[in-house]
């Protein structure tokens, strides 16, 4: 495959694509996952690609399958019409090929091909997936009774125990994405079949508007009731921000105002010198840190300090978040100062700090909520609560952050980056110095969990950065771990 971002490029201006191929190997899904998470991530519904990729990813095995089973039982001279010769063929393919590349690989020399063909229609994302071979009457009828059979259920566990199927193989594929389609709020019905003589084709479109309404009516109702609900800045924070933003203020005042408070007084020296604003010297003093980093980026920190004060007392059982967070931000810092922006990286560094707010009132909203999501995380072995979280309420949490950020007045560059750090490409020009590296470090932490890998990453970040190779951003990543005395 050409790279993804090329693709993508092609499908917004085309509005649609087709991707041909015969056989698909992890390296295939690895991009089309890729090419779906910046597609995602633009429509912002980013918490859609673990249940998108599942689903495609059955889709695509199941029509390569197809073709293949078509091609077997053409090799050994099975007719597939004849009904005693199809269950002797069935089972030879279920024991010899599947599970096994030899057959799809001899697919690469025929004329057997699959297409995934993705449209930007005007209410949504319609996914196709054709083979060019047609579904055997006994097999369209297992595939009917287990399409039926998946929309009474909720839960897979059911499902599976009542339509394991071992004469064909398990046939779950469908039934998971059948209820992966219901769960999320695209709706059940979205998902067809059909078959025509010469082709079979499965689709399914992915609204830009989910349907779960009652769900996601109360819940968002009750995050915008949090956000509202957040306290507001103490007076003595909004006069040292009045005074920063005072040309006419003396130094005296501000160090006055935050030695007041020691809690702020370590929290801003802290922050100050973990942001890179002193290079080679530890600042010990407000005094001569405000003479070094200037009103105009004190306002930033105390903005950050006081922000994370304020959420930490709240929200301190979310450590998982917080440490992400820290990481993140030192993972920005040294991108940016490495690539010859050195000047932009306390800025970077401040914007990893503060780049996942959002999940902080995603996860807090309703507490019952959120022990199911964790019951069923752990139950399904699904690697994040969060997506869950998000594809039941159907807001995302980079724009939950960026109501925060707007509410408490945030500059405007740590606002883009809240908003775009899993988009930055859709970020204006003069923020992407900042809102590239928190988007670069984020992933590089994720890299990290193995949630991500480098076929995720954005081209066009990549060549910014003269990153032009996996090995190029496996080199990086060791080289700030290496050099982050002990921080990541």
């Amino acid at each position: 495959m050409q790279k993804t971002g090329e693709i993508l490029a092609q499908l917004e201006k085309n509005k649609n694509i087709n991707i041909q191929f015969s056989c698909h190997n992890e390296d295939f899904f690895k991009s089309i996952d890729a090419l779906f998470a910046k597609l995602l991530a633009k429509m912002d519904m980013l918490y859609l690609l673990d249940y998108i990729t599942t689903i495609l990813r059955e889709i695509i095995a199941n029509a390569v399958k197809a073709n293949a089973k078509r091609y077997y039982f053409k090799k050994i001279k099975i007719d597939i019409n004849n009904p005693e010769e199809y269950a002797k063929g069935i089972t030879n393919f279920k024991s010899k090929i599947i599970g096994k590349d030899t057959i799809e690989n001899e697919l690469a020399k025929t004329d057997y091909l699959v297409i995934l063909s993705i449209e930007l229609a005007n209410d949504g994302i319609i996914i196709i997936v054709k083979n060019n071979s047609s579904i055997h009457p006994v097999e369209f009828e297992r595939i009917n009774l287990r399409i039926k059979k998946a929309k009474e259920y909720n839960d897979f566990t059911d499902a599976y125990d009542d339509i394991y199927d071992e004469t064909e193989g398990a046939g779950l594929g469908i039934v998971l994405s059948i209820l992966l389609l219901k769960n999320t709020g695209i709706g059940e019905n979205s998902f067809s079949i059909l078959s025509d003589k010469k082709t079979t084709k499965a689709k399914f479109t992915i609204p830009y508007e989910l349907k779960p309404k009652t769900i996601t009516t109360t819940i968002k109702e009750q995050i915008l009731d949090e956000v509202d609900g957040l306290p507001s800045f103490n007076q003595n924070l909004l006069e040292l921000l009045r005074l920063c933003k005072n040309k006419d203020t003396e130094i005296k005042e501000i160090v006055d105002k935050i030695i007041i408070d020691p809690a702020l007084t370590s929290d801003i020296l802290k922050l100050a010198n973990s942001a890179g604003f002193f290079m080679g010297k530890k600042v010990k003093h407000i005094s001569e840190a405000i003479l070094i980093i200037g009103f105009s980026n004190l306002y930033d920190l105390l903005l950050v300090s006081s922000t994370r004060s304020i959420l930490e007392k709240r929200y301190s059982k979310f450590h998982e978040i917080w440490n992400h967070c820290t990481k993140t931000a030192e993972y920005a810092k040294y991108i940016a100062q490495k690539f010859g922006k050195e000047k932009n990286a306390e800025f970077a560094y401040l914007g990893g700090l503060l780049h996942d707010l959002g999940k902080l009132i995603l996860l807090a909203t309703d507490s019952k909520f959120s022990n199911w999501i964790s019951d069923l995380t752990k139950n399904r072995k699904i690697r994040s609560s969060t997506v869950l979280e998000e594809v039941s309420i159907g807001i995302s949490h980079s724009m939950i952050g960026e109501l925060m950020a707007k509410k408490w007045n945030f500059p405007d560059y740590l606002i883009e980056v809240i908003k775009y750090h899993h988009s930055p490409l859709d970020t204006n020009d003069k923020y992407k110095d900042f809102v590239f590296p928190a988007y670069l470090g984020n992933m590089l932490c994720q890299f990290e969990t193995g949630k991500y890998n480098y076929y995720y990453l954005e081209e066009t970040v990549l060549e910014k950065y003269k990153l032009f190779s996996r090995k190029d951003v496996d080199d990086l990543q060791k080289e700030i771990i290496h050099n982050s005395n002990g921080k990541i």
